[in-house]
């Protein structure tokens, strides 16, 4: 059992969360939703314990394990996969590095990096302790369609969706009571998502999920935990997405039908009191006989009776306030500039590699303006790389890539950590703006505000915002660049519902070419022109 009892956080004077209390029990899966900066993933980093709340307690049963998959490895980029996912490749691979790792740390040479070598021996020799594995990890990582890893891979060197199978892989086979997944969908290829479900619902202790993935939410989710963004504390449902959709729409529905009552009876008031007042008015104005007039005050005091009677009622805790309308995706319109060639890009027989190791050869295709072609294929395909040989960032093995002089390229990573989008992470978003391009505070800011980027994300440095309100930057800045060409990998990555079908609703408007990395099988039916397997 996990409860969660008035758990209040703050971060940079920013309330992040507020009044959240739930309880999760053994074999039940809480997924987590809320627009992009409600606070998700700083309420799982305090379920697992690498933040501390302001307020309110999280209480375990003793001696319970937690299982943390975040939705990064920012500023482990340069550290093996042995090390970042040691349960993810058994206890014979641990056991050769642990050698590996004992020989360095006697080694005098190497004391600059004895405090890292030796964090690392420890988490292996803790893994190993424990011989009993969740899962068979070799066979994990065959049913998921991850090809080979050496464990002395440099993390930067594999796909985010390899990165997230090893990450679940891992977390698994350690056995943990509590599992905490942060998005843990994004990146996936089929396969893996097909393998996601499978281990959660087969899972024996609590789950929460944070995930945007509707269908997966809908398949696995027994309870769903809804933050609000404004302040406004959380709520659990009963059941997968889809119930929780339908009892809000219930519920708005409810809400709009009492609302429209009370209007009417507030104005057959209002009516009233004017019809009264009038005639009160006109009995005092015909005559100056003292018992007219009396009766005129009698009768106008009826009016300041339900003059009285109204404000009771809008003060009353039983008064229907309006239904809010919601904020909504973003705003945002994608716009090309005018002119240049109508083919802008070819791949001709084009084959990438990294580290001497083949990912895609022979790739050939064409973008054509007004054309979106869809990359797809198995994580570890070669997408991501492919789609940075594209942008001269890394070589070709072979054949060649051909950008005609007058496309501009807009690019969206998949990765959102500051350097991987190129910004500078101690900058606030308007300031990023206004360097990207030239404008005013106002205006810059009244442009991020398409974005449902508020005052307070606005005055934060990028580095401090979440993942999706990093995404919505990216969205914003590749917006206002005028791309003729769009390179996006995973761009529906970390986007709430709304904001995903915004950004297909801006999309849908662009008169430019656009290259795209996704497993969105809802993007790839609407949008898909061409589209390329690689693998």
């Amino acid at each position: 059992m996990l409860t969660v009892t008035a758990l209040h956080r703050e971060l940079g004077g920013r309330i992040v969360l507020t009044n959240v209390s739930f309880s999760v029990s053994s074999d039940d899966v809480l997924g987590v939703v809320g627009p992009n900066g409600a606070g998700k993933t700083t309420l799982l980093r305090v379920l697992a314990g690498l933040e501390a709340p302001d307020r309110g307690r999280v209480e375990l049963p003793p001696g319970a394990t937690i299982g943390y998959l975040a939705q990064g490895y920012a500023g482990r980029e340069d550290e093996t996969v042995q090390a970042v996912f040691p349960a993810a490749f058994g206890a014979d691979a641990a056991s050769a590095r642990l050698t590996v790792l004992a020989e360095a740390l006697a080694d005098p040479g190497l004391d600059d990096e004895h405090s890292r070598l030796a964090d690392e021996y420890d988490r292996l020799l803790a893994t190993l302790s424990d011989q009993s594995s969740g899962i068979d990890a070799a066979a994990a990582q065959g049913a998921l369609g991850l090809r080979h890893v050496d464990p002395t891979t440099p993390v930067r060197q594999l796909s985010g969706g390899e990165l997230t199978k090893l990450g679940l892989i891992d977390l698994i086979a350690a056995r943990p009571d509590v599992l905490l997944l942060d998005e843990p969908t994004n990146n996936l290829d089929i396969a893996g998502l097909d393998w996601l479900e499978a281990q959660v619902g087969r899972f024996p202790g609590v789950v929460v999920a944070v995930s945007h993935d509707r269908v997966f939410l809908d398949r696995c989710a027994t309870k769903v935990l809804e933050l609000d963004a404004r302040g406004r504390g959380a709520e659990v449902f009963a059941g997968n997405y889809s119930a929780l959709l339908a009892e809000k729409e219930r519920r708005e529905a409810q809400q709009w039908t009492a609302f429209e009552r009370q209007q009417r009876e507030e104005a057959q008031l209002k009516q009233a009191i004017h019809k009264i007042e009038t005639r009160a008015r006109g009995i005092e104005q015909r005559t100056i006989d003292f018992a007219k007039r009396k009766k005129a005050l009698k009768i106008a005091r009826r009016a300041v009776t339900l003059k009285a009677r109204i404000e009771r009622q809008l003060e009353s805790g039983d008064h229907v306030e309006r239904p809010e309308k919601r904020p909504h995706g973003f705003y945002g319109e994608f716009a090309a500039m005018d002119g240049g060639a109508s083919r802008l890009l070819v791949v001709d027989g084009v084959t990438v590699a990294i580290g001497g190791r083949v990912l895609a050869e022979g790739v050939a295709f064409t973008v054509n303006r007004g054309e979106c072609v869809v990359l797809t294929g198995a994580n570890g395909a070669g997408k991501t790389t492919l789609l940075r040989a594209i942008l001269g960032e890394l070589p070709v093995a072979a054949g060649e890539v051909l950008l005609a002089p007058s496309a501009r390229a807009g690019y969206l990573p998949q990765r959102e950590d500051p350097d991987a989008l190129d910004l500078d992470g101690s900058r606030t978003p308007v300031e990023l703006l206004r360097r990207a391009v030239p404008m005013t505070e106002a205006e810059a800011t009244n442009f991020l505000h398409q974005f449902l980027l508020g005052h307070d994300q606005l005055g934060t440095p990028v580095a401090n915002l979440s993942y999706g309100e990093r995404r919505r930057l990216g969205l914003a800045l590749l917006i206002r660049s005028g791309a003729s060409l769009l390179i996006l990998d995973e761009p529906t990555n970390h986007l709430d519902p709304a904001s995903r079908e915004a950004f297909e609703q801006a999309l849908s408007h662009y008169n430019g070419a656009s290259l795209v990395v996704s497993h969105d099988r809802r993007f790839i039916e609407r949008f898909a022109g061409p589209v390329v397997e690689l693998g």
